[in-house]
């Protein structure tokens, strides 16, 4: 398979009255931010289904897949799943819920306070037909055990598809370091970005519509440790002069081996 480039991005829910935060004014620099990536593959957070609407009806070039947490279908938030048409196809996706009873839309469990999932899919390289899998998730804000057990449910599932590659991509809400990064990262994954530090200056991944880049890195990229990372960074543009969401996107381009 030849390189590709991979994105995960929090594109931000457009609740609030905060101007900046609202989806009409700043979806046009959304966007541009995802065209700009240039993403083979990728994973989007917090996505609503009106955004989600918007984005594809902007991003023709990319194919998206996800349904809400709320109820299995259309409410509450999306993870999906993105890749370019002309360099790869789906052949299976589905959704699970943390929790004790993961194939039950909208269920919660271990300290959710909101249903959180990962959308998974398997591609296939257009041509070759070589196999890989990915994962999309946004972990638990407010629950360490959460995180963690969602963490550990997550690398068991990935576990049962061994022959596939995997590659990660999400909203953590926790650092590098964290326990739960550090169980979904194992022997099988590496930090694409690990040439960052996982706080500090230029760390940050999130920024509270500050436009900041010093923080925490919550928003990560793992792909499997035989891969070389080619490049990796976060992208903090504000195409047309606005800032896209909240959080920045988070670009790298791997070489599968």
């Amino acid at each position: 398979m030849e390189p590709f480039v991979v994105m995960t991005f929090n594109v931000r829910t457009s609740r609030g009255l905060d101007g900046r935060n609202l989806w009409w004014l700043r979806r046009r620099a959304t966007v541009e931010a995802i065209r700009r990536a240039r993403p083979d593959v990728g994973g989007l957070q917090e996505v609503r289904p009106g955004q989600l609407r918007y984005l594809r009806s902007q991003l023709g070039e990319l194919a998206m897949v996800g349904v809400g947490r709320d109820d299995g279908r259309r409410r509450g938030e999306h993870c999906p799943v993105l890749w370019r048409r002309e360099r790869f196809r789906l052949e299976h996706w589905e959704v699970r819920w943390f929790s004790d009873t993961p194939q039950v839309p909208g269920s919660r469990g271990w300290g959710n306070r909101s249903p959180r999932i990962a959308t998974l899919a398997t591609l296939a390289e257009v041509g070759s037909g070589e196999r890989l899998g990915v994962a999309v998730t946004h972990l638990d804000a407010n629950s360490g055990t959460s995180r963690q057990r969602s963490a550990e449910a997550l690398v068991a599932w990935l576990e049962a598809e061994p022959s596939l590659p995997w590659i990660v991509l999400g909203d953590a809400n926790a650092i590098v370091t964290a326990p739960a990064v550090t169980s979904l990262l194992g022997s099988q994954r590496q930090d694409a970005l690990a040439h960052l530090p996982a706080a500090g200056p230029g760390a940050a991944t999130s920024h509270a519509f500050t436009g900041l880049a010093e923080g925490a890195r919550i928003d990560h990229i793992l792909v499997p440790s035989s891969w070389p990372v080619i490049s990796a960074e976060v992208r903090r543009e504000r195409p047309f002069g606005r800032l896209p969401s909240d959080h920045w996107p988070v670009v790298a381009a791997v070489h599968p081996r």
